[in-house]
């Protein structure tokens, strides 16, 4: 992959809500990503980031992993509770 110039940046907060969210009208948040880390940095009074730093960190941001499960459910046997309250509705 080349390397990031200054030709590539994405200047501005409209731009860079564009780049991020797919919708310029989420502007506001720039901001708040800024403070929470992401690559955006000041460059000559305006908001900017390089595209290879933002696409690295959406999929950091929105990578999901498997969901955290109970060995019951993992093994699909149901608890004794919800079992039997099963039985008694379905034995009535």
């Amino acid at each position: 992959m080349a390397a990031s110039t200054l030709e590539d940046v994405i200047r501005g907060d409209v731009p860079l809500a564009r780049a991020i969210f797919n919708d310029p009208r989420k502007r506001r948040l720039i901001p708040r990503l800024q403070e929470d880390g992401w690559p955006i940095f000041d460059l000559a009074g305006k908001r900017c980031a390089f595209p290879a730093d933002l696409a690295a960190h959406v999929r950091k941001a929105t990578r999901s992993g498997p969901a955290y499960r109970t060995a019951a459910r993992r093994s699909g046997r149901r608890r004794k509770g919800a079992a039997s309250a099963v039985a008694a509705t379905t034995t009535a």
